[in-house]
């Protein structure tokens, strides 16, 4: 493998680790978990229990 082929495959690791790192703070926010529990109509008590 040449170094241009190196470099390239090194930038991409470099791009999908950040993207994964962005894309695992956005799935663990407060606001896509909110999300989630509206979209799957998900009700909870205060002590944290599911019912509905």
């Amino acid at each position: 493998m040449d170094r241009q082929h190196g470099e390239a495959l090194r930038d991409m690791a470099r791009w999908l680790y950040r993207q994964l790192g962005a894309e695992y703070d956005h799935l663990t926010s407060d606001e896509a978990i909110e999300e989630g529990i509206i979209v799957n109509d998900y009700t909870f008590t205060e002590a944290g229990c599911r019912f509905g």
